[in-house]
């Protein structure tokens, strides 16, 4: 990482050096600006990118594995709360600032009462309102009454699937809290920050699930850190395997803009069902490449060496399934941790800390695992954070180098000539010129063509792949609603008990539950792959469109180069070789285009209920008139299940609904605000980026042939500082080269 920090640095000096040549550049009196203005421009954004530019990494894995207090070892001290509740479904991000410092972004009410409302939908006991009526939390009655429904339900019948029901734990959590949440809301706005000696406040919070709750966002900010620098965002993330599926598609949602996944297993369990299933999602996103494998091994849970290396020779085998050839390092998180916050450990932790010393054997392989893992993270860094943020940055400076080379060249050349010879250098310049503009207008429309074709097929595939009646993607959704089913005779004992309305929500939650796994654990990574497979359309065609360019402007560099020769000049070449092109994510960043966020939550109504209880009224006037007739009735629970059967056909209905809406809204947002603008912008960035090279051929030199008369004081001011400029730029050349040595 200092090596990263130091090529930077150089190359950060570098910049501010062309920048001051490009001043004294315009001051020079008699020679045109235009190209100084663009290369300036270029040059500020090359220094913008790459202070802002941020490579992320995410630390992810299952409850209880060991995240945050690995993440804590790795900043070097007890920064984020270890063991955290499970109801947040907020992503820690952390950074290096000049304070201590933890940002908390809560939700608006808005967005509170938005959720809370989506979580009631059929919830039992709660009376029916208007359609007009909104529920909100910091109305005293619509707390009541929704306190009084929750408390309305059996035990039993707040557990779904093993785990209480998400749904139940987040209204429960939204009431516990409010009162606090209420103050801090109305007193300072939705941010509130905890610095220097407050900072640890922060961790109630986070570790409370009735505060915790209220918070979308987290994010933490330290100073001094050795293994966290500038343009480094590491993240602690939710448990991959919490019971609300919303928080498995947030999680999803920042994986897709990480370069870095580090996955921690326990070795206390190994790998789990729930870390198959995680990785086996990760795998379908297309996010394998990238992913290194932490166990964080429990000490006291190993007698011997042996008997921890067995254990990590078993999970390689097993993830080698998912991930062949996975990288895996083993160590003590909380032994790390322990030996660098000492004397603000626990005395608890610190009884741990010399049990473990004790066993030689074990502590010295944590050791020798930690320095590897720390040297790899190291090297792991320095290499890919160049080729993601400083690479495409060197090559158009590079270009631009160049540019202002053979821009000094011509210029001195033009100002140390006779008339004659001046005007004729100025006639061939323009020759040039007009050769390169129709070489520019046939690109543009070559790469334009190419754009329109790209868009097209965009469109049609968008179209076929999310189509609501013949797409696979669609098809499997109705084919996961039209399979789910409900065992109705077991539901007459949950009518008995707890009624109609609680048992029609029962099942309504135990669906919903299901479907929104099924949609992230299955949909969402098909839309992941979507979206990167057109994604590698616009690549090739950035690649296309640079090949294109490449080959067709090989003509007109000969004409530059040889106009330049006749001149007495020989053009500058770029210390890089290779064919210039524009990076995918680089592109992402210039037009600031982010991916839409995954689909994770639909919409429902009330109404399925409404139409339910009007079913069972009218299935009970039936059984009433039977009674009177005195005819037979062969279930007395006939009715409330007949009712029960027409709500589910209800909401599977509804449901169906909600999905093809949601699909459709995010085809929509995918194709018009991220798809079809890299497209449309890349041809013109592409092209103002290749054109950096021949700037001085693009603009007006008429100016030139006036300065053919200025005074000989003035010229010779002008050649004594182009002179100047050419000898800055030969010590800026070597520089360059120097780091691309470096840089090997």
């Amino acid at each position: 990482m200092d090596t990263f920090n130091a090529i930077k640095t150089r190359f950060l000096q570098i910049t501010d050096e062309f920048s001051s040549l490009l001043s004294t550049a315009r001051a020079i009196q008699g020679i045109s600006p235009p190209p100084l203005d663009q290369w300036e421009r270029i040059g500020r954004f090359i220094q913008d990118q790459m202070n802002e530019d941020t490579l992320k990494i995410a630390v992810v894995g299952a409850i209880k594995s060991g995240k945050s207090t690995f993440v804590n070892a790795f900043l070097g001290g007890d920064y984020l709360k270890r063991g955290a509740g499970v109801v947040t479904s907020i992503v820690t991000k952390i950074r290096k600032g000049p304070t201590l410092r933890a940002s908390l972004f809560f939700k608006t009410w808005e967005e509170v009462n938005a959720e809370m409302k989506e979580a009631m939908i059929l919830f039992p006991s709660l009376q029916q309102h208007s359609d007009d009526h909104q529920f909100d939390i910091r109305r005293e009655e619509d707390r009541a009454e929704l306190d009084k429904a929750l408390n309305s339900l059996t035990a039993e019948k707040r557990i779904l699937q093993g785990a209480f029901d998400a749904n139940g734990v987040l209204l429960t959590s939204y009431l516990k809290g409010y009162e606090r949440i209420r103050k801090i809301l109305s007193q300072g706005g939705e941010v509130r920050r905890f610095e220097g000696s407050d900072f640890d406040e922060h961790k109630n919070f986070v570790g409370d699930d009735s505060l915790a709750v209220y918070l979308k966002d987290l994010e933490i900010q330290i100073p001094g850190i050795k293994n966290l620098d500038d343009n480094i965002e590491i993240a602690d993330c939710q448990g991959s395997d919490s019971p609300n599926p919303l928080h498995l598609s947030m999680i999803q949602d920042y994986l897709m803009g990480t370069h870095l996944i580090l996955y921690v297993l326990s070795s206390r369990t190994g790998v789990r069902e729930a870390d198959v299933k995680f990785l086996s999602t990760i795998k379908k996103m297309g996010l394998m490449e990238n992913i290194y494998f932490i166990v964080n091994a429990d000490l006291s849970e190993h007698d011997t060496l042996g008997d921890l290396k067995a254990l990590v020779g078993r999970v390689g085998e097993e993830i080698s399934l998912i991930k062949p050839g996975p990288r895996i390092f083993t160590f003590s998180a909380l032994f790390n941790l322990i030996k660098q916050i000492r004397e603000n450990a626990s005395s608890k932790d610190t009884l741990r800390a010399e049990q473990w010393k004790g066993e030689e054997e074990l502590s010295r392989f944590s050791d020798q695992e930690t320095a590897r893992f720390l040297t790899f993270f190291g090297e792991k860094l320095t290499r890919d954070r160049f080729n993601l943020l400083l690479k495409n940055h060197f090559e158009r400076f590079a270009l631009m180098e160049a540019g202002l080379h053979d821009w000094v060249k011509i210029n001195h050349a033009i100002l140390t000539k006779d008339t004659e010879g001046a005007l004729k250098a100025i006639q061939e310049i323009k020759d040039v010129q007009a050769h390169l503009y129709q070489l520019v207008v046939h690109i543009g429309k070559t790469i334009d063509a190419a754009s329109r074709k790209t868009k097209l097929d965009v469109w049609k595939t968008a179209d076929n792949f999310f189509d609501g009646r013949n797409g696979n993607l669609v098809k499997e959704i109705q084919g996961h609603i039209k399979n789910y089913t409900v065992d109705y005779r077991a539901r007459e004992n949950d009518i008995d008990e707890i009624g109609f309305s609680a048992t029609l929500y029962m099942v309504f939650k135990d669906f919903k539950h299901t479907l929104d796994f099924f949609m992230a654990e299955v949909i969402n990574p098909q839309l992941v792959q979507f979206t990167r497979y057109e994604e590698v359309k616009i690549e090739t065609l950035l690649a296309d469109a640079a090949h294109t360019y490449d080959s067709l402007m090989k003509n007109a560099l000969h004409d530059y180069e040889e106009a330049l020769e006749h001149m007495g000049i020989s053009s500058k070449k770029s210390p890089f070789d290779e064919m210039y092109s524009i990076d995918l994510e680089i592109l992402k960043k210039r037009v600031r285009c982010n991916v839409p966020k995954l689909v994770s939550s639909l919409q429902y109504t009330a109404k399925v209920r409404t139409e339910a209880i009007m079913r069972l009224t009218y299935y009970n006037l039936v059984k009433l008139i039977k009674k009177v007739l005195k005819k037979d009735i062969q279930n007395e629970r006939g009715g409330e299940i007949l009712a029960l059967e027409d709500g589910v056909r209800r909401i599977k209905k509804e449901m169906a609904q909600s999905i093809l809406s949601s699909l459709n809204n995010y085809k929509e947002n995918l194709k018009m605000s991220y798809l079809f603008r890299l497209i449309d912008e890349a041809p013109k960035i592409l092209n103002e980026m290749l054109l950096d090279r021949f700037h001085v051929f693009t603009v007006d030199i008429s100016t030139m042939a006036d300065s053919l008369d200025s005074s000989h004081t003035i010229k010779e001011k002008a050649i004594e500082e182009l002179t100047l400029i050419d000898n800055a730029l030969q010590t800026i050349s070597s520089g360059m080269l120097e780091l691309k040595k470096d840089i090997g």
